[in-house]
């Protein structure tokens, strides 16, 4: 689990504050990582053999005399462990494993989770086309929110964008329920006065955080 208890309430509680004032139906979703990522260990492996192999080159020029079959085992294997713990460090280790993170496919990578969330949850079957899905990638530290038809037309790529720059520094601090509480009092602002939907038809959508593992 991504969130605590206390958090998982608050979160469903801005959701339900938010819905209530705003008329639209609201899925927030926090998901550990939109994929697997499996260039990343080889990434890590090829700068620690890289490094490896630079220093052992080093240290033969400084001692020629030392070169023997002995030694040239022992840079081998000096080179493959310096590549293997790298590897497994980047595994295990999420921070230092963002560092071989490609900027542009976390960005895609996350959207297209968020997309087939948005249809596997029914995001659009609201009778009044007024749901909207704010997705929270932890690894990725990705934002994506995507409102239905009904809310589309009352907010502009770029205001959507200013909410998700609103969020992107408190996620990257892990202050998970400020993010939220920041995105969906933002998104209140602007749907204020819009009437995007009704809320005649009940809850359509839970209130209930989903949280995900993911790949």
């Amino acid at each position: 689990m991504h969130l605590a208890e206390q958090e998982q309430q608050r979160i469903n509680e801005l959701v339900a504050e938010v819905e209530a004032k705003s008329g639209a139906q609201i899925l927030a979703a926090v998901i550990g990582k939109a994929d697997a990522y499996p260039e990343i260990p080889w990434k890590a492996f090829a700068l620690g053999a890289s490094v490896a192999a630079l220093l052992v080159i080093l240290d033969e020029l400084l001692h020629p005399d030392w070169a023997s079959v002995q030694s040239a085992v022992f840079d081998v294997v000096v080179i493959l462990g310096a590549g293997a713990a790298l590897g497994l460090l980047a595994t295990f280790a999420p921070p230092f494993a963002r560092l071989f993170l490609d900027r542009s496919r976390a960005e895609t990578e996350v959207r297209q989770y968020a997309l087939a969330m948005f249809l596997e949850r029914g995001v659009f079957e609201t009778r009044d086309r007024i749901g909207v899905l704010l997705l929270v990638s932890l690894f990725e530290r990705r934002i994506v929110i995507l409102p239905d038809s009904g809310i589309r037309r009352h907010v502009s790529n770029a205001q959507i964008q200013a909410i998700v720059a609103q969020m992107t520094p408190l996620l990257a601090r892990r202050r998970l329920v400020a993010a939220f509480q920041a995105g969906l009092t933002a998104l209140a602002a602007l749907l204020h006065d819009k009437q995007p939907g009704t809320a005649a038809h009940g809850n359509e959508i839970p209130d209930t955080v989903i949280e995900e593992r993911g790949p």
